[in-house]
């Protein structure tokens, strides 16, 4: 799964130009280093003359009313597998799917040393892009819509497997215009939800710092400092 991601520089200039957004595209985002479930997170939108919007969502699908009523976490993620058979993913599979920008993403490791945050990312520090699914929910007293999102994830890559069982998918820039296109095919969409390549992303372990949802900083992805070795 994906559980934490980061957006470290947002600047304007370089959203824009990585997502061949409009200079119109408002982008007011503070670099974040733990963005968490529930919070609002940047995404990119196809509009319906096929340009693309800059908005924010909410990271926690809730594609209807039957959805406000279950128990349990939000829906942050989407498993590839089941897009087309999950009744919470099914239509916004088919019908709003986004572009979720971040330059790294957090797993963690179990291993005989407890759960250690390991931060992924791309060796230059690059933006890149998440797919994802995106709903609006109307709201239940005057005008508005919840917008709820959520990160479509898939099996491991050589990378990450020794770390954890599921990875975003990674979309590398020349999918990401088919995966936004209203005329793609099912097909032709499940085709891009495939791991990254094993060399596309390098990982590193950091500090406990992520695991405090309330910590935020560029500390968060410095390296890990050596445990002490118990005899």
């Amino acid at each position: 799964m994906c559980g934490r991601y980061t957006l470290t520089d947002p600047d304007p200039r370089r959203i824009r130009a990585r997502f061949h957004l409009d200079e119109s595209a408002k982008v007011e985002e503070e670099a974040r280093y733990n963005i968490a479930p529930t919070d609002p997170v940047l995404a990119v939108r196809r509009r319906d003359d096929g340009r693309r919007d800059l908005g924010r969502l909410r990271w926690g699908l809730v594609p209807g009313r039957w959805a406000e009523r279950r128990s349990g976490p939000p829906l942050i993620n989407a498993r590839a597998e089941t897009l087309e058979s999950q009744p919470a993913f099914t239509e916004a599979f088919r019908e709003r799917r986004c572009l979720i920008p971040a330059d790294g993403f957090y797993e963690w490791r179990d291993d005989e040393r407890g759960k250690t945050p390991i931060w992924i990312s791309l060796p230059d520090g690059e933006l890149f892009a998440f797919a994802g699914i995106w709903a609006a929910l109307p709201a239940r007293d005057g005008p508005g819509e919840l917008h709820s999102c959520a990160i479509v994830t898939c099996d491991p890559n050589g990378l990450i497997r020794p770390i954890h069982d599921r990875m975003p998918v990674v979309l590398e820039p020349d999918t990401e215009a088919p995966w936004l296109d209203p005329d793609a095919s099912e097909d032709d969409l499940r085709k891009l939800l495939a791991p990254a390549p094993e060399d596309l992303l390098v990982a590193r372990e950091v500090g406990d710092w992520v695991n405090d949802v309330r910590e935020d900083g560029p500390h968060l992805i410095e390296p890990r400092e050596p445990q002490p070795q118990l005899f």
